[in-house]
């Protein structure tokens, strides 16, 4: 009987140890929109890292380049500062990634936030691709409701809303 009571409690612990010391997972959005106009005109306005000037708030950009690797400090006219590591720019494939070097909750609930445009031809107008890739701002089990998953889910999504609406009044929004 002993024996068989340890095999049990070893087998819970098998069971129970891992799902009591999971952290948080890695999240993910994605946002789509056709935009009135073609794809190169979109890009010439969003496919250059050291230039934010269509994104709403954005007072000035310094960054030490535009390939991989390179790093911009955006400084948002409210004085919050976002520091991003260029991870790819793909001007054949309209696309670009980026990496959010500091955490700044007052910008985004999210940690390890990795943004992701890509722009794709459809009949002469654009689809708008915005993937996230993120974790909540509060990395330890049981976080405040303001750092949880969904506050971080909506919080990135808010941001790319933010984008995409100005690029929605700029080309205008295919129905």
């Amino acid at each position: 009987m002993t024996k068989t009571m340890m095999t049990l409690a070893a087998c819970l612990a098998l069971v129970t140890g891992p799902a009591l010391a999971h952290g948080p997972v890695r999240l993910k959005t994605e946002q789509t929109v056709t935009l009135d106009a073609p794809v190169e005109e979109v890009w010439d306005v969003i496919g250059h890292f050291d230039d934010m000037s269509w994104f709403p708030g954005v007072a000035s950009v310094e960054a030490t380049g535009t390939e991989k690797g390179a790093t911009r400090v955006r400084t948002m006219e409210d004085g919050q500062v976002v520091e991003e590591e260029l991870l790819k720019l793909q001007s054949e494939k309209h696309a670009i990634s980026t990496l959010m070097l500091e955490t700044n909750l007052d910008v985004v609930k999210a940690t390890n936030y990795a943004s992701h445009i890509t722009l794709k031809d459809v009949d002469g107008k654009t689809e708008l691709d915005w993937k996230g890739a993120f974790y909540r701002g509060f990395p330890q089990n049981e976080p405040p409701a303001d750092l949880n998953d969904d506050a971080a889910i909506a919080s990135v999504e808010a941001l790319h809303q933010t984008g995409i609406d100005a690029l929605t009044a700029r080309f205008g929004k295919v129905e």
